[in-house]
């Protein structure tokens, strides 16, 4: 089956995808040609930047794609109408900059529904550089299917599988829906999978691995390296060669997983074939964890 977002959602991820504070990635010698015009804003170092804890919050770090960047040096921080009061070739200038950094909020223009909503300064090429004045002048319908587009291209499929009966009672509210919230991630997702209600909140948190094993120890979980078979219950991670989970998910049983494919607010938590999982992580290793209080029907991996 194939899932979409609801207009609710499409306009909650309006609101939340292109930040209210722009930013501006620069490489080594670009902040030389912009000497005089960088009045009224935040010139930084990218590596003061990147360890600065206003600028590492989740929505900013997925908004902009940090993990994209190339050879970034410096990083500017403005207000959203600054980029609108420089000279055009400065604006030219700095825009061409995002595009050469890779950094996100550079969107093919076939992602635009009605580019006449576009101003030039803002196409480069066949792309479009998305800041947050020039978003917030654009009409909610050219936002949403823009959105739409390029969810669908680039982060969500909508694919999944149909709800099983056999999914636990607090999980059911949320397979295969969207979420709202940024960070959001795998390891939230499998945590909460082997909680309850109660650890509702859970599943929006952005979590990270040793958290993540701690509160599988709390509840009684441990690694089971007897063979490969899967029990309904069991969490399975993938690992990388440096012992970093990479995923983590949660067995519902029958061959079916509960999932979360990565922290933006465009991956959905979904049921996921056993196959489609085992064949997505086939190069790390796999670790299974599971609460040995529990005896459930066996389910052999598919080799």
């Amino acid at each position: 089956m194939i899932i979409v977002p609801s207009n609710e959602i499409l306009e909650q991820w309006v609101e939340d995808y292109v930040p209210r504070k722009d930013l501006f990635f620069l490489a080594e010698g670009n902040i030389e040609k912009l000497q005089g015009h960088l009045r009224n804003v935040l010139i930084m170092p990218s590596t003061e930047f990147f360890n600065h804890t206003s600028y590492t919050q989740i929505e900013l770090m997925n908004s902009y794609e940090y993990w994209n960047i190339k050879n970034a040096s410096h990083v500017i921080v403005a207000q959203p109408d600054w980029i609108v009061g420089v000279a055009e070739e400065i604006r030219t200038f700095l825009l061409q900059c995002q595009v050469k950094i890779e950094r996100g909020l550079v969107l093919p223009k076939t992602f635009i529904a009605d580019l006449t909503e576009v101003p030039e300064d803002y196409i480069i090429d066949d792309l479009v550089v998305l800041q947050s004045s020039m978003w917030e002048g654009m009409s909610q319908s050219n936002k949403k299917m823009i959105i739409k587009k390029m969810v669908a291209e680039w982060w969500e499929d909508g694919a999944c599988e149909e709800v099983p009966e056999e999914l636990p009672p607090h999980l059911m509210p949320y397979a295969n829906t969207y979420a709202t919230t940024a960070g959001a991630n795998c390891l939230a997702a499998a945590l909460y999978a082997v909680s309850d209600k109660e650890s509702e909140w859970l599943l929006q948190e952005w979590i990270h691995q040793q958290a993540f094993l701690n509160g599988l120890q709390q509840l009684g979980y441990a690694v089971y390296e007897q063979d490969e078979t899967l029990i309904a219950g069991d969490v399975v991670a993938w690992i990388d060669n440096d012992e970093v989970i990479q995923h983590a998910s949660y067995y519902v049983g029958n061959r079916l997983f509960f999932n979360k494919q990565g922290q933006t607010i465009f991956n959905a938590w979904k049921v996921r074939k056993e196959a489609d999982l085992m064949k997505d992580w086939s190069s790390m290793q796999m670790k299974i964890y599971r609460n040995l209080n529990k005896k459930v029907k066996k389910f052999k991996v598919d080799a």
